[in-house]
């Protein structure tokens, strides 16, 4: 399925013809949320590095900046926007190295299950939410693509 067709048979179903989903968000119970978005972050780390290595043998070199874009796009996808072409590519294979890095990263969050004890011998098992998926895309950026420092000095 490219692309074009997923974007069609999927993002619908989170949206309404006025715009993002109208559901409420449950509120996911994390015991230590530092401790599971720090093993989340770690998980995305491990794509990453894959990729960059990939990108390697395509002579691209995939730069913090390059990571900070594809944060951005899955933010703005999370919040049921496409995120997808991710945009600041410099050249058609950059674009390529960008797009399955997204494409990957993309399904982490249907990945991660979270167990509740729903009765005494029953558990259920839901996937990581939006708001915490964006916790770990915050964290991931903060770690793996740190901002210059500013130059306020006025001097």
């Amino acid at each position: 399925m490219t692309n074009d067709e997923r974007r069609g048979t999927v993002r619908p179903l989170l949206k309404t013809s006025s715009g993002p989903s109208l559901l409420p968000e449950l509120r996911q119970v994390i015991p230590d949320r530092k401790v599971e978005a720090a093993r989340v972050v770690k998980r995305l780390a491990a794509i990453v590095e894959d990729h960059r290595q990939a990108a390697l043998l395509l002579t691209i070199r995939l730069e913090a900046s390059d990571i900070a874009i594809v944060l951005s796009a899955l933010r703005d996808h999370a919040q049921g926007g496409d995120g997808i072409p991710v945009p600041g590519a410099r050249d058609e294979i950059h674009a390529y190295c960008l797009n399955r890095l997204f494409d990957e990263l993309v399904e982490e969050p249907s990945n991660i299950l979270f167990a509740t004890k729903t009765g005494p011998d029953t558990m259920r098992y839901d996937a990581m939410n939006a708001r915490f998926w964006m916790e770990c895309l915050d964290l991931m950026e903060a770690t793996y693509c740190p901002r210059p420092p500013a130059h306020g000095d006025g001097g």
